[in-house]
């Protein structure tokens, strides 16, 4: 009898040594507010986590999760729009993700009131800041648009010249949906820094 419990015990502790040994996957956590072209981005959607995950184009359309768009004559004075996307590709049938949009970022770094989406992206966006977020749950897509001085952008970092494209800054929204208007979504917590000449490389 005794020998049978030293065999339980022994093979008790040999259990807990292995399920402690076994490597644990990181939690997903809010990267912190940076300005130095650390490539990382996120927000809370109704309290849920957004960061970037590269996988199904459904949303951004391309795999990559943070991806940077700009105007025609953004160089070499931020004189054109501006457009980060922020999405979340690893799973098409249940992916979110949020868009950036600056009309005009010719006044460097400051406040951008967000104001009227019209859901359009690159050069056919409104003449006005906007943010805008898709949202696929079980299949189902949604899409939410900012209304009316709905939230601000605030870059704190927008160093663009030779060998450097450093934006940093955060953001806060409220979005409406836009094929049901009562329903809406609260993005909290927003931040992004990010390097234009190494992110995706």
């Amino acid at each position: 009898m005794k020998k049978q419990i030293l065999t339980l015990v022994a093979t008790l502790l040999l259990f807990s040594c292995s399920k402690d040994s076994a490597p644990e996957t990181p939690a997903d956590t809010l990267p912190p507010a940076t300005t130095t072209g650390a490539n990382t981005a996120g927000c809370y959607i109704n309290g849920k986590l957004l960061i970037p995950k590269n996988g199904s184009p459904s949303f951004s359309g391309t795999p990559y999760g943070l991806k940077y768009y700009y105007g025609g004559n953004f160089w070499p004075n931020k004189n054109d729009y501006w457009q980060l996307q922020i999405s979340n590709n690893k799973d098409s049938n249940n992916n979110f993700g949020v868009v950036l949009w600056i009309k005009n970022m010719s006044t460097g770094n400051g406040d951008y009131l967000v104001g009227q989406s019209n859901g359009e992206l690159y050069s056919l966006g409104p003449n006005n800041n906007q943010i805008f977020a898709g949202i696929t749950e079980n299949g189902v897509n949604k899409t939410y648009w900012s209304g009316q001085n709905a939230g601000i952008i605030k870059i704190t970092r927008s160093d663009l010249g030779v060998g450097i494209s450093i934006y940093s800054g955060t953001f806060n929204c409220t979005l409406y949906n836009k094929d049901n208007p009562t329903e809406i979504i609260q993005i909290t917590d927003g931040r992004f820094d990010f390097n234009s000449l190494t992110l995706n490389h």
